[in-house]
């Protein structure tokens, strides 16, 4: 069977698995095989978005790991993780965690996108949102056609010779334009592990400063109560969310499956260093470990295709040696009843065609001894 055969044997059963999940979790499955969650999306503590953008110069994914930490009066408090390629660091990295609160009053009218929070940015940008847009601006789209916006983001003229992550490390811009509604467009995103499409508005316009010029488009969450952005384009770079895990909405397979995938679990870009957001998905297998004392385990460490074989494997076995010594170190698990194994991209379950494919790729599995 060659590699073609396998991946699409490999979709095959994710699918089936997925529609096995609908019928036990809640989630349903329409006519034209769109599986989607019955209970509606909602900004709360816990939440956990993870977004990804693709480095064209080093053929690498880098991802963002954000948390809400609260939602309250004064607005929505979040923290994000990130790593960066940074050549003036030792190891060739920039990580950084940076918070921010979102003040209610933008929420609702802000005229102001940033698409990217810079090193140095305050906690607060007074009459800004991030990629996902005020109450106002996303009704106006969706109810008149059309909304007049201001854009922060940095333009390829300005980060020559940085990659497409350029940005992080150039000065901000703000653009003007009108964006238009162009239509509703699915995006698959894995909710709770499970790959999901998503119904999107799909708008998009071209805005300017000075001479510079830029064509942008956002697909938000077809939902005026959260209207994520699920996607977003700005000149050559292209950002998608690519994982929504909710407090307390995976279910643990484990008990009734000899093999599980286990989300919730976050790495820093290309480290097999755990992130807080982790915790609650650690917590849990360590609970259940712990009622089921006779159980051992093998935690498997996956990746995508993208950087070289050698390098993949190798970060596939230290995320998965990671995991174990949380679980040994802080909750308390024997460590006879844990091994570790790693397959770098040798075992494929998605495309690594696409932002979402490569970010299902990037993941860790348990296998139970049954």
């Amino acid at each position: 069977m060659n590699e073609a055969q396998t991946l699409m044997n490999r979709k095959a059963w994710q699918f089936a698995q997925a529609a096995l999940a609908a019928l036990l979790w809640g989630w349903s499955v329409s006519s034209a095989g769109q599986i989607a969650p019955l209970t509606p999306l909602r900004v709360e503590p816990g939440l956990v978005v993870v977004s990804a953008v693709n480095d064209r110069v080093l053929q690498k994914d880098y991802e963002s790991v954000l948390r809400i930490e609260s939602v309250g009066p004064d607005g929505i408090r979040s923290a994000t993780d990130w790593a960066l390629p940074d050549r003036e660091s030792p190891d060739g990295m920039r990580r950084q965690t940076a918070q921010s609160l979102q003040r209610s009053q933008d929420s609702e009218h802000a005229r102001k996108i940033i698409l990217w929070h810079l090193p140095g940015d305050e906690e607060t940008l007074p009459g800004t949102t991030a990629a996902t847009p005020s109450l106002d601006v996303f009704n106006e789209v969706r109810n008149r056609g059309e909304a007049a916006i201001v854009v922060g983001a940095v333009s390829k003229s300005d980060t020559q010779g940085l990659g497409s992550l350029g940005g992080f490390f150039a000065g901000r811009k703000y653009f003007r334009g009108t964006l238009k509604k162009l239509g509703i467009e699915p995006v698959r995103v894995l909710v709770d592990g499970v790959p999901t499409l998503l119904n999107t508005m799909h708008a998009g316009g071209t805005v300017t400063v000075g001479d510079d010029r830029a064509e942008v488009e956002f697909w938000w969450l077809d939902d005026p109560a959260t209207r994520f952005a699920l996607k977003f384009k700005f000149q050559d770079t292209a950002a998608q969310v690519v994982r929504i895990n909710r407090p307390g909405g995976q279910e643990d397979a484990l008990a009734k499956t000899c093999r599980s995938e286990l989300p919730g679990v976050y790495f820093l870009t290309d480290s097999a260093q755990l992130l807080l957001a982790s915790e609650p998905a650690i917590q849990r297998i360590a609970a259940i470990l712990k009622a089921h004392p006779e159980w051992t385990i093998t935690i498997e460490g996956h990746t995508d295709r993208t950087g070289g074989d050698q390098h993949n494997l190798d970060l596939s076995k230290r995320r998965a040696e990671a995991l174990k010594s949380e679980l040994i170190t802080k909750h308390g698990i024997v460590p006879s009843r844990l091994s570790t194994a790693g397959y770098g991209s040798t075992r494929p379950i998605d495309t690594n065609n696409t932002l979402d494919g490569r970010a299902h790729n990037r993941r860790v599995e348990l296998l139970r001894k049954c």
